[in-house]
Protein backbone atom coordinates (compact mmCIF):
# COMPACT_ATOMS: atom_id res chain seq x y z
CA UNK A 1 0.00 0.00 0.00
CA UNK A 2 1.19 3.34 -1.12
CA UNK A 3 2.38 6.00 1.93
CA UNK A 4 0.01 8.68 1.71
CA UNK A 5 1.48 11.99 0.74
CA UNK A 6 2.12 14.47 3.75
CA UNK A 7 0.91 17.49 2.72
CA UNK A 8 3.68 20.43 2.27
CA UNK A 9 2.09 22.69 4.71
CA UNK A 10 2.33 20.16 7.45
CA UNK A 11 6.23 20.19 6.48
CA UNK A 12 5.94 23.76 7.29
CA UNK A 13 4.45 23.81 10.63
CA UNK A 14 6.29 22.92 14.34
CA UNK A 15 3.00 21.56 16.15
CA UNK A 16 4.03 20.78 19.78
CA UNK A 17 0.59 21.60 22.21
CA UNK A 18 0.24 20.23 25.01
CA UNK A 19 3.40 18.37 25.65
CA UNK A 20 4.33 19.05 29.55
CA UNK A 21 7.19 21.45 28.02
CA UNK A 22 8.02 23.30 31.62
CA UNK A 23 10.92 26.25 31.35
CA UNK A 24 14.30 26.17 30.29
CA UNK A 25 14.19 22.17 30.00
CA UNK A 26 11.13 22.87 27.53
CA UNK A 27 13.06 25.31 25.95
CA UNK A 28 15.77 23.01 25.19
CA UNK A 29 13.95 20.24 23.46
CA UNK A 30 11.74 22.87 21.47
CA UNK A 31 15.27 24.30 20.29
CA UNK A 32 16.46 20.45 19.81
CA UNK A 33 13.40 19.28 17.68
CA UNK A 34 14.01 22.29 15.33
CA UNK A 35 17.56 22.39 14.47
CA UNK A 36 16.60 18.79 13.02
CA UNK A 37 14.30 20.53 10.67
CA UNK A 38 16.34 20.76 7.48
CA UNK A 39 14.52 23.86 6.14
CA UNK A 40 12.83 26.82 8.13
CA UNK A 41 9.72 26.39 9.70
CA UNK A 42 6.92 28.89 8.36
CA UNK A 43 4.19 27.91 11.75
CA UNK A 44 5.08 27.46 15.40
CA UNK A 45 2.22 26.28 17.87
CA UNK A 46 3.88 25.20 21.21
CA UNK A 47 -0.06 26.46 23.21
CA UNK A 48 -0.76 24.58 26.97
CA UNK A 49 2.72 24.41 27.93
CA UNK A 50 4.61 25.89 31.07
CA UNK A 51 7.51 27.52 29.25
CA UNK A 52 6.98 30.32 31.04
CA UNK A 53 9.18 34.08 30.94
CA UNK A 54 12.85 31.78 31.55
CA UNK A 55 12.08 29.47 29.28
CA UNK A 56 10.78 31.61 26.40
CA UNK A 57 13.80 33.98 26.61
CA UNK A 58 15.72 30.96 25.87
CA UNK A 59 13.49 29.85 23.36
CA UNK A 60 13.54 33.59 21.59
CA UNK A 61 17.35 34.23 21.90
CA UNK A 62 17.88 31.05 20.01
CA UNK A 63 15.22 32.40 16.79
CA UNK A 64 17.29 35.72 16.91
CA UNK A 65 21.03 34.04 16.89
CA UNK A 66 22.61 32.66 14.31
CA UNK A 67 21.80 29.06 14.97
CA UNK A 68 18.26 29.92 14.53
CA UNK A 69 18.25 32.24 11.56
CA UNK A 70 16.67 29.69 9.36
CA UNK A 71 13.67 29.60 10.95
CA UNK A 72 13.36 33.74 11.65
CA UNK A 73 14.03 34.10 7.90
CA UNK A 74 10.33 32.14 7.26
CA UNK A 75 8.49 31.47 10.61
CA UNK A 76 5.27 33.78 10.47
CA UNK A 77 3.14 32.91 12.69
CA UNK A 78 3.91 31.90 16.42
CA UNK A 79 1.60 30.44 18.99
CA UNK A 80 1.89 30.34 22.97
CA UNK A 81 -0.91 30.67 23.88
CA UNK A 82 -1.62 29.71 27.98
CA UNK A 83 2.50 29.34 28.67
CA UNK A 84 2.30 31.62 31.38
CA UNK A 85 4.37 34.14 30.32
CA UNK A 86 4.80 36.93 32.38
CA UNK A 87 6.53 40.37 31.48
CA UNK A 88 9.97 39.29 31.01
CA UNK A 89 8.80 37.26 28.48
CA UNK A 90 6.80 39.32 26.66
CA UNK A 91 9.75 41.95 26.41
CA UNK A 92 12.29 39.01 25.00
CA UNK A 93 9.18 38.78 22.51
CA UNK A 94 9.14 41.94 21.35
CA UNK A 95 12.82 42.13 20.95
CA UNK A 96 12.50 39.24 18.20
CA UNK A 97 9.79 41.46 16.93
CA UNK A 98 11.78 44.52 16.74
CA UNK A 99 12.43 45.05 12.84
CA UNK A 100 10.85 41.96 12.06
CA UNK A 101 9.32 42.05 8.71
CA UNK A 102 8.69 38.26 8.13
CA UNK A 103 6.53 37.45 11.17
CA UNK A 104 2.71 37.92 10.03
CA UNK A 105 0.99 36.53 13.35
CA UNK A 106 1.52 36.12 17.00
CA UNK A 107 -1.13 34.50 19.61
CA UNK A 108 -0.20 35.22 23.11
CA UNK A 109 -3.68 34.60 24.75
CA UNK A 110 -4.55 33.68 28.25
CA UNK A 111 -0.94 34.55 29.88
CA UNK A 112 -0.12 36.55 32.85
CA UNK A 113 1.08 39.47 31.30
CA UNK A 114 0.43 43.01 33.70
CA UNK A 115 0.32 46.37 32.69
CA UNK A 116 3.63 47.30 33.27
CA UNK A 117 4.84 50.49 31.90
CA UNK A 118 8.10 49.72 29.96
CA UNK A 119 7.43 46.51 28.85
CA UNK A 120 4.21 48.23 27.24
CA UNK A 121 6.84 50.75 25.91
CA UNK A 122 9.04 48.27 24.76
CA UNK A 123 6.02 45.95 22.43
CA UNK A 124 4.52 49.21 21.25
CA UNK A 125 7.87 50.34 19.60
CA UNK A 126 8.59 46.68 18.55
CA UNK A 127 5.31 46.48 16.51
CA UNK A 128 5.79 49.96 15.32
CA UNK A 129 9.23 48.99 13.34
CA UNK A 130 7.43 45.04 12.04
CA UNK A 131 5.23 44.19 9.81
CA UNK A 132 3.37 42.15 11.93
CA UNK A 133 -0.70 41.88 10.99
CA UNK A 134 -1.99 39.82 13.90
CA UNK A 135 -1.79 40.50 17.33
CA UNK A 136 -3.57 38.25 20.26
CA UNK A 137 -3.63 39.54 24.01
CA UNK A 138 -7.04 37.96 25.02
CA UNK A 139 -7.47 36.54 28.03
CA UNK A 140 -4.91 38.26 29.66
CA UNK A 141 -7.23 39.60 32.57
CA UNK A 142 -4.62 41.54 34.52
CA UNK A 143 -3.91 44.16 31.41
CA UNK A 144 -7.38 45.69 32.16
CA UNK A 145 -7.74 49.69 32.14
CA UNK A 146 -3.97 50.73 32.43
CA UNK A 147 -3.15 48.43 29.50
CA UNK A 148 -5.18 50.44 26.68
CA UNK A 149 -4.18 54.08 28.56
CA UNK A 150 -0.53 53.24 28.43
CA UNK A 151 -0.33 51.06 25.17
CA UNK A 152 -2.75 52.39 22.82
CA UNK A 153 -1.35 56.03 22.89
CA UNK A 154 2.50 54.52 21.81
CA UNK A 155 0.73 52.28 18.75
CA UNK A 156 0.94 53.35 15.29
CA UNK A 157 2.01 50.65 13.17
CA UNK A 158 0.85 50.82 9.78
CA UNK A 159 1.15 46.85 9.10
CA UNK A 160 -1.00 45.93 12.27
CA UNK A 161 -4.49 45.08 11.05
CA UNK A 162 -5.89 43.06 13.47
CA UNK A 163 -5.96 43.26 17.63
CA UNK A 164 -7.74 41.11 19.90
CA UNK A 165 -8.32 42.13 23.19
CA UNK A 166 -10.79 40.09 24.68
CA UNK A 167 -11.49 39.37 28.03
CA UNK A 168 -8.45 41.37 29.69
CA UNK A 169 -10.68 43.21 32.43
CA UNK A 170 -11.79 46.70 30.64
CA UNK A 171 -14.63 48.78 32.03
CA UNK A 172 -16.22 51.97 30.88
CA UNK A 173 -13.16 53.95 32.06
CA UNK A 174 -11.32 52.53 28.55
CA UNK A 175 -13.81 54.50 26.30
CA UNK A 176 -12.35 57.21 26.16
CA UNK A 177 -8.79 56.35 25.33
CA UNK A 178 -9.86 53.65 22.92
CA UNK A 179 -12.04 56.16 21.05
CA UNK A 180 -9.19 58.89 20.98
CA UNK A 181 -6.98 56.32 19.53
CA UNK A 182 -9.64 55.21 17.03
CA UNK A 183 -9.56 58.98 16.04
CA UNK A 184 -6.36 59.58 15.99
CA UNK A 185 -5.63 60.01 12.50
CA UNK A 186 -8.60 61.54 11.80
CA UNK A 187 -7.41 64.36 14.29
CA UNK A 188 -4.07 64.67 13.47
CA UNK A 189 -2.84 63.63 16.58
CA UNK A 190 1.14 62.66 16.86
CA UNK A 191 0.40 60.16 19.31
CA UNK A 192 -0.79 56.63 18.81
CA UNK A 193 -2.93 56.40 15.30
CA UNK A 194 -5.39 52.93 14.59
CA UNK A 195 -5.18 51.87 11.70
CA UNK A 196 -6.52 48.28 12.52
CA UNK A 197 -8.76 46.61 10.25
CA UNK A 198 -9.97 44.40 12.66
CA UNK A 199 -10.68 44.85 16.36
CA UNK A 200 -12.13 42.13 18.96
CA UNK A 201 -13.09 43.82 22.36
CA UNK A 202 -15.31 40.86 23.22
CA UNK A 203 -16.29 39.37 26.91
CA UNK A 204 -14.99 42.78 29.00
CA UNK A 205 -17.08 45.07 31.03
CA UNK A 206 -17.73 48.37 28.56
CA UNK A 207 -21.32 48.81 29.78
CA UNK A 208 -23.65 50.49 27.20
CA UNK A 209 -22.16 53.84 27.67
CA UNK A 210 -18.79 53.11 26.93
CA UNK A 211 -19.36 50.94 23.90
CA UNK A 212 -21.47 53.93 22.82
CA UNK A 213 -18.34 55.98 22.82
CA UNK A 214 -16.56 53.76 21.09
CA UNK A 215 -18.97 52.99 18.54
CA UNK A 216 -19.56 56.93 17.74
CA UNK A 217 -15.63 57.01 17.23
CA UNK A 218 -15.59 54.90 14.52
CA UNK A 219 -18.36 56.18 12.66
CA UNK A 220 -17.09 59.99 13.35
CA UNK A 221 -13.40 59.22 12.79
CA UNK A 222 -12.53 55.82 11.54
CA UNK A 223 -12.66 54.28 7.93
CA UNK A 224 -10.20 51.63 8.41
CA UNK A 225 -11.84 49.23 10.58
CA UNK A 226 -13.88 46.84 8.72
CA UNK A 227 -14.96 44.13 11.06
CA UNK A 228 -15.35 45.22 15.22
CA UNK A 229 -16.97 42.77 17.54
CA UNK A 230 -17.48 44.32 20.67
CA UNK A 231 -20.23 41.25 22.29
CA UNK A 232 -21.04 39.98 26.04
CA UNK A 233 -19.68 44.07 27.33
CA UNK A 234 -22.56 44.69 29.79
CA UNK A 235 -21.68 45.29 33.12
CA UNK A 236 -21.31 42.88 36.24
CA UNK A 237 -24.65 42.39 37.87
CA UNK A 238 -26.66 44.36 35.57
CA UNK A 239 -29.99 42.98 34.58
CA UNK A 240 -31.42 41.77 31.02
CA UNK A 241 -33.55 45.02 30.78
CA UNK A 242 -36.44 46.24 28.21
CA UNK A 243 -37.00 49.77 27.50
CA UNK A 244 -40.22 49.93 26.58
CA UNK A 245 -40.16 54.43 26.77
CA UNK A 246 -37.32 54.08 24.21
CA UNK A 247 -38.41 52.25 20.99
CA UNK A 248 -35.74 50.58 18.66
CA UNK A 249 -34.37 52.24 16.10
CA UNK A 250 -35.23 51.13 12.74
CA UNK A 251 -32.79 52.82 10.94
CA UNK A 252 -29.45 51.48 12.72
CA UNK A 253 -28.37 54.58 14.38
CA UNK A 254 -26.63 55.20 17.47
CA UNK A 255 -29.50 56.24 20.30
CA UNK A 256 -28.52 59.86 21.92
CA UNK A 257 -25.81 60.26 24.11
CA UNK A 258 -28.23 61.71 26.85
CA UNK A 259 -30.95 58.49 26.00
CA UNK A 260 -29.06 55.83 27.49
CA UNK A 261 -30.01 55.22 31.07
CA UNK A 262 -28.00 54.02 33.83
CA UNK A 263 -28.74 50.24 33.09
CA UNK A 264 -27.84 48.25 30.01
CA UNK A 265 -31.09 47.66 28.09
CA UNK A 266 -31.62 45.14 25.19
CA UNK A 267 -33.31 47.76 23.01
CA UNK A 268 -29.92 49.70 23.56
CA UNK A 269 -28.19 46.49 22.67
CA UNK A 270 -29.98 45.86 19.55
CA UNK A 271 -29.31 49.30 18.67
CA UNK A 272 -25.73 48.98 18.55
CA UNK A 273 -25.78 45.65 16.93
CA UNK A 274 -27.73 47.89 14.02
CA UNK A 275 -25.49 51.20 14.26
CA UNK A 276 -22.31 48.52 13.87
CA UNK A 277 -23.18 46.77 10.91
CA UNK A 278 -24.29 50.35 9.21
CA UNK A 279 -20.58 51.50 9.86
CA UNK A 280 -18.64 48.06 8.79
CA UNK A 281 -20.54 48.24 5.48
CA UNK A 282 -19.83 51.90 4.89
CA UNK A 283 -15.69 51.16 5.60
CA UNK A 284 -15.86 47.99 3.48
CA UNK A 285 -17.53 50.15 0.71
CA UNK A 286 -15.02 52.60 0.58
CA UNK A 287 -11.87 50.21 1.61
CA UNK A 288 -12.90 48.15 -2.17
CA UNK A 289 -13.34 51.17 -3.84
CA UNK A 290 -9.78 52.94 -3.00
CA UNK A 291 -8.11 50.08 -3.47
CA UNK A 292 -9.78 49.58 -6.84
CA UNK A 293 -9.02 53.08 -7.49
CA UNK A 294 -5.48 53.07 -6.18
CA UNK A 295 -4.18 49.98 -8.24
CA UNK A 296 -5.80 51.57 -11.19
CA UNK A 297 -4.31 55.06 -10.92
CA UNK A 298 -0.73 52.93 -10.92
CA UNK A 299 -1.68 51.43 -14.08
CA UNK A 300 -2.18 55.02 -15.62
CA UNK A 301 0.39 56.92 -13.75
CA UNK A 302 3.41 54.53 -14.11
CA UNK A 303 4.08 55.17 -18.50
CA UNK A 304 3.37 58.59 -18.21
CA UNK A 305 5.11 60.24 -14.90
CA UNK A 306 7.94 57.71 -15.68
CA UNK A 307 8.50 58.75 -19.16
CA UNK A 308 8.01 61.95 -18.15
CA UNK A 309 10.41 62.61 -15.26
CA UNK A 310 13.14 60.91 -18.15
CA UNK A 311 12.22 63.45 -20.36
CA UNK A 312 12.70 66.12 -17.90
CA UNK A 313 15.77 65.23 -16.77
CA UNK A 314 17.18 64.45 -20.30
CA UNK A 315 15.86 68.11 -20.98
CA UNK A 316 17.71 69.52 -18.02
CA UNK A 317 21.19 67.86 -19.21
CA UNK A 318 21.12 69.79 -22.40
CA UNK A 319 22.16 73.35 -22.52
CA UNK A 320 19.30 76.02 -23.23
CA UNK A 321 18.51 77.50 -26.38
CA UNK A 322 15.09 79.24 -26.83
CA UNK A 323 15.30 79.06 -30.65
CA UNK A 324 16.85 75.97 -31.07
CA UNK A 325 14.19 73.69 -30.96
CA UNK A 326 10.29 75.07 -31.86
CA UNK A 327 7.92 74.11 -29.08
CA UNK A 328 6.31 70.88 -29.54
CA UNK A 329 3.05 70.53 -31.73
CA UNK A 330 0.52 67.86 -31.33
CA UNK A 331 1.99 65.55 -34.11
CA UNK A 332 5.28 65.05 -32.39
CA UNK A 333 4.28 62.23 -29.58
CA UNK A 334 1.35 62.08 -26.87
CA UNK A 335 0.40 66.01 -26.34
CA UNK A 336 -0.19 64.65 -22.70
CA UNK A 337 3.78 65.23 -22.12
CA UNK A 338 3.77 68.92 -23.10
CA UNK A 339 1.10 69.82 -20.60
CA UNK A 340 2.21 71.58 -17.21
CA UNK A 341 2.80 68.92 -14.36
CA UNK A 342 -0.24 70.56 -12.72
CA UNK A 343 -2.46 69.44 -15.40
CA UNK A 344 -0.92 66.02 -15.74
CA UNK A 345 -1.76 65.17 -12.02
CA UNK A 346 -5.05 67.14 -11.85
CA UNK A 347 -6.29 64.64 -15.36
CA UNK A 348 -4.76 61.18 -13.67
CA UNK A 349 -6.39 62.60 -10.81
CA UNK A 350 -9.88 61.79 -12.27
CA UNK A 351 -8.86 57.81 -12.81
CA UNK A 352 -9.12 57.97 -8.55
CA UNK A 353 -11.83 60.74 -7.04
CA UNK A 354 -11.94 58.84 -4.01
CA UNK A 355 -8.32 58.86 -2.98
CA UNK A 356 -7.59 62.11 -1.11
CA UNK A 357 -4.95 64.05 -2.30
CA UNK A 358 -2.20 62.90 0.01
CA UNK A 359 -2.88 59.12 -1.30
CA UNK A 360 -2.66 60.14 -4.97
CA UNK A 361 0.63 62.23 -4.41
CA UNK A 362 2.15 58.73 -2.65
CA UNK A 363 1.28 56.78 -5.73
CA UNK A 364 2.33 59.22 -8.22
CA UNK A 365 6.03 59.46 -6.23
CA UNK A 366 5.88 55.16 -6.70
CA UNK A 367 5.01 55.42 -9.96
CA UNK A 368 7.81 57.65 -11.28
CA UNK A 369 10.12 56.15 -9.07
CA UNK A 370 12.30 53.45 -10.85
CA UNK A 371 13.55 51.72 -7.51
CA UNK A 372 9.73 50.02 -7.32
CA UNK A 373 9.67 49.01 -10.48
CA UNK A 374 9.66 45.28 -10.30
CA UNK A 375 13.12 43.07 -12.35
CA UNK A 376 13.33 42.55 -15.77
CA UNK A 377 14.97 39.79 -15.54
CA UNK A 378 13.99 36.94 -12.29
CA UNK A 379 16.65 36.29 -9.83
CA UNK A 380 18.22 31.91 -10.23
CA UNK A 381 17.20 32.22 -6.43
CA UNK A 382 14.21 33.96 -4.45
CA UNK A 383 13.34 33.62 -1.03
CA UNK A 384 10.37 31.84 0.85
CA UNK A 385 8.03 35.13 0.91
CA UNK A 386 9.44 36.35 -2.67
CA UNK A 387 7.55 33.64 -4.66
CA UNK A 388 3.85 32.00 -4.61
CA UNK A 389 4.50 28.49 -2.55
CA UNK A 390 2.21 25.58 -4.25
CA UNK A 391 1.61 22.83 -1.78
CA UNK A 392 2.40 20.17 -4.12
CA UNK A 393 0.11 17.31 -2.61
CA UNK A 394 -3.00 19.83 -3.91
CA UNK A 395 -5.19 18.40 -6.62
CA UNK A 396 -4.93 22.19 -8.08
CA UNK A 397 -1.36 21.86 -8.26
CA UNK A 398 -1.17 18.32 -9.98
CA UNK A 399 -3.86 19.96 -12.80
CA UNK A 400 -1.41 23.08 -13.52
CA UNK A 401 1.60 21.17 -12.97
CA UNK A 402 3.51 23.15 -15.40
CA UNK A 403 3.13 26.04 -12.73
CA UNK A 404 4.72 24.67 -9.91
CA UNK A 405 7.42 26.96 -8.91
CA UNK A 406 6.57 29.62 -11.47
CA UNK A 407 4.03 31.03 -9.20
CA UNK A 408 2.39 34.59 -10.55
CA UNK A 409 5.92 35.62 -12.32
CA UNK A 410 4.17 33.93 -15.62
CA UNK A 411 0.64 35.45 -15.47
CA UNK A 412 -0.49 31.92 -13.27
CA UNK A 413 -1.37 31.63 -9.67
CA UNK A 414 -2.23 28.53 -8.00
CA UNK A 415 -4.69 30.90 -5.46
CA UNK A 416 -5.98 28.90 -3.46
CA UNK A 417 -3.90 25.82 -3.83
CA UNK A 418 -0.80 28.44 -2.76
CA UNK A 419 0.26 28.38 0.90
CA UNK A 420 2.33 32.12 -0.06
CA UNK A 421 0.47 33.91 -2.96
CA UNK A 422 3.54 36.03 -3.80
CA UNK A 423 0.88 38.47 -6.35
CA UNK A 424 -1.51 39.17 -2.97
CA UNK A 425 1.83 39.81 -1.18
CA UNK A 426 3.31 42.71 -3.47
CA UNK A 427 -0.23 44.26 -4.07
CA UNK A 428 -0.31 44.33 -0.23
CA UNK A 429 2.93 46.04 0.27
CA UNK A 430 1.82 48.63 -2.38
CA UNK A 431 -1.23 49.55 -0.65
CA UNK A 432 0.30 50.11 2.59
CA UNK A 433 3.59 51.74 0.77
CA UNK A 434 0.90 54.88 -0.16
CA UNK A 435 -1.39 54.67 2.18
CA UNK A 436 -4.43 53.03 0.26
CA UNK A 437 -5.63 50.74 2.99
CA UNK A 438 -8.56 52.69 3.87
CA UNK A 439 -10.77 55.72 2.93
CA UNK A 440 -9.05 59.28 4.13
CA UNK A 441 -11.94 62.30 3.92
CA UNK A 442 -10.15 65.39 4.11
CA UNK A 443 -10.79 67.01 7.77
CA UNK A 444 -14.20 69.08 7.80
CA UNK A 445 -15.72 67.09 5.05
CA UNK A 446 -19.16 65.47 6.52
CA UNK A 447 -19.47 61.51 7.37
CA UNK A 448 -20.57 59.68 4.69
Amino acid sequence: MPKASVPLSSRLQFNHPEEGLHGVAGAQKVITLLNSYRNGVVKMSLNHNSLGDDGIYQLFAYLSSTEGSKHRATLAEISLTGNGIGCEGLQAIAEYLRGNDVLRALWLANNDFTPDPATLSCLANALNSARLRLLSLTGNSQLGDSFVERFLPLLRSRSLQELHINIIGLTPRSAPAIATWITGGRTGRSQGVCHLQTLKCSGNSLGVRGVSEVLRAIERGNWALTKVELYANRLPDTPFLSSPSLPPSSSGSLPPAGSLGAPDTDDDWRDFERALHRIMMRNQYWKRRVEKEALNLLKYARPLLMRSNSSLSSALSLPSHPSSSPPPTPTQGFPFFALPNELKLYILSLFAPSLSPIQRAHIYNYASDPVTLPALVPTLHRGFAEQCLVDPSSFGAIIGGSNIGSGCSSGKCMGPNSLVCRREEERAKFLEAVGCTAYEPELGDPVV
